[in-house]
């Protein structure tokens, strides 16, 4: 989401710990009201001078310093007190560093509160007052006045040394500046030996003046119109979220009816090429008659006078072989038929998606890529719809019995054939035995009705065969309609199996509008989680 509004400042300004910097005169106990807040002594604090530079005190997982480009000492320091608050002590306004404290001034005004320290024994030293005159009015809001030491004062004294100060706050800077007295040193001692220093606390004044703290810092009106600016503009964002979430969600599944779309239209296609399957199957029924007619030429040649005489006396197998060689040449042809018809069904699918694809980049902004059915897996999805279109025609061979069709005519021709060869022989032997008696007339008589016979027989020989092969192929051409219908389920099956395999294209796309979705699902219930966060931030404001 891009931002609709530079809050980069004010986050900075409400992550960042908050910043208190003290300054006064030297020994007015700056130190010692830092180490007050802290409950820990950070700074070095004495009689004398101590604080020659600018320190910072953050936190810390150890205690090290180091010099900042600007000039400030950063001294980290491991105490849970400056995780929230940034401490900064500053040399004496009278010291000879005070050229230093007026060059930083401008950022010393940056910081949440401004603790000009007095010591109660001299709050109208005039270079703490000059200070004070030199804040900007911006600033002046985050200015407290701080007397220190106050346990050295009566109560009587403080009252006069405040209508003092208020006085010189008005000819200073023309407004009145919250005013608080405090011994820092016995709040710092009630904080490190709570059970000895009780009595040291309650007279110190600090729980007053932790109390400001709270108030005039951690809950001032910049803080909280910071907090407020940027919980309102968190909400903004957040519906912003909303809307992209609901767009996403409407886009997706306005992209998920484009899908069933597409793959409405890959099943009408389906449904096209079924219908035609009547058609189509045409060119597997011209298959099937030719190779009818090409079993009748071989077995036409099979049933010749001499090869039918041979297998008169060796045995005859012309059925077995009829009909493997039929099956075989059947499976061939269909495989053929089928390859070429997957060639013109995956030629439509290419056109379909080529179509397909532009429409998917365009609506969805993704590549679906190839068809999956093109490329290297083409000849695997030819293979694949051949094997099912091919694998009932030995069923419907056996279906056909061309073989048992065969035997029957065969073994009824050649048992009438059989019944001349016998006369034949006989007709043979017996002119063979005339003429070894020396009966010529006989013999000759005898081998003219053989002849006779042998004629006669190669003419049943050769109607017959021609009625075997009329029988046989009549038979066959009147189970064309049974090929058919037997080859129609296959086809079917063959060509859906083809177009579930193209649709695994959609179903790729699918799947990846599927994965948008569920990346979807996480955003959106960790938006539900930021929301409510958000709603339970705006009951605390």
């Amino acid at each position: 989401m891009e931002s609709r509004d530079d809050l980069g400042d004010a986050r900075d300004r409400l992550e960042a710990p908050l910043r208190i910097v003290a300054l006064g005169e030297v020994n007015a106990g700056k130190s010692t009201l830092l180490n007050a807040l802290a409950g820990v002594e950070i700074c070095p604090a004495g009689p004398l001078p101590t604080t020659k530079d600018t320190i910072c005190y953050t936190v810390g997982q150890r205690a090290h310093d180091k010099t900042r480009d600007d000039g400030w000492i950063e001294s980290s320091r491991p105490v849970d007190h400056l995780t929230r608050f940034e401490l900064v002590d500053t040399p004496g306004s009278n010291s000879g560093w005070r050229d230093s404290v007026l060059a930083n001034m401008p950022k010393y005004e940056e910081a949440d509160l401004i603790l000009m320290v007095f010591p109660a024994t001299n709050t109208w030293t005039a270079a703490t007052w000059d200070l004070i005159s030199m804040v900007s009015e911006e600033a002046l809001p985050r200015v407290a006045l701080v007397i220190q030491q106050a346990d050295t004062k009566s109560t009587e004294d403080l009252r006069v040394i405040k209508g003092h100060m208020k006085d010189l706050c008005l000819k200073k800077v023309g407004r009145e500046l919250p005013m608080l007295a405090v011994a820092a040193q016995l709040a710092f001692d009630a904080k490190v030996s709570p059970q000895t220093a009780r009595k040291g606390w309650s007279a110190s004044g600090f729980s007053v003046f932790e109390e400001f703290v709270s108030e005039e810092v951690c809950n001032s009106e910049m803080r909280s119109y910071l907090i407020q600016r940027t919980a309102q503009e968190a909400a903004r964002r957040l519906r912003d979220i909303e809307d992209g979430l609901d767009k996403q969600r409407r886009g997706m599944d306005d992209d998920g009816w484009f899908l069933a779309g597409l793959e409405r239209e890959a099943d009408q296609l389906r449904e096209m090429v079924l219908d035609a399957s009547t058609e189509t199957l045409g060119g597997a029924r011209g298959r099937y008659e030719a190779e009818v007619g090409h079993l009748a030429k071989q077995l036409g040649r099979s049933l010749g006078v001499f090869p039918t005489t041979l297998r008169l006396f060796f045995g005859d197998t012309t059925p077995a072989r009829m009909e493997a060689k039929f099956a075989a040449r059947l499976q061939s042809a269909i495989r053929d038929f089928a390859l070429l018809d997957a060639g013109r069904l995956l030629e439509e699918c290419e056109g379909h998606w080529s179509e397909v694809r532009p429409r998917v980049v365009d609506r969805m902004g993704m590549d679906p890529g190839d068809s999956s059915v093109s490329g290297e897996v083409r000849e695997k999805v030819m293979e694949k719809f051949a094997g099912r279109v091919g694998q009932g025609v030995t069923g419907v061979t056996g279906q056909l019995r061309v073989r048992s069709m065969l035997d029957s005519l065969v073994r009824g021709r050649n048992r009438r054939l059989r019944g001349l060869m016998v006369l034949l022989l006989l007709l043979l032997i017996g002119a063979g035995v005339c003429g070894a008696l020396g009966q010529a007339q006989t013999s000759w008589i005898l081998l003219g009705v053989a002849g006779f016979l042998g004629g006669i027989g190669a003419l049943i020989a050769w109607f017959s065969s021609r009625a075997v092969v009329r029988e046989m192929r009549s038979r066959l051409s009147d189970s064309v309609g049974r090929f058919e219908a037997a080859m129609r389920g296959d086809y079917s099956d063959a060509v859906r199996g083809l177009f579930r395999d193209y649709s695994n294209g959609l179903s790729g796309v699918r799947r990846q509008l599927a994965n948008r979705k569920a990346t979807l699902e996480p955003r959106a219930n960790k938006w539900d989680a930021l929301y409510l966060e958000l709603k339970s931030i705006e009951q605390d404001l």
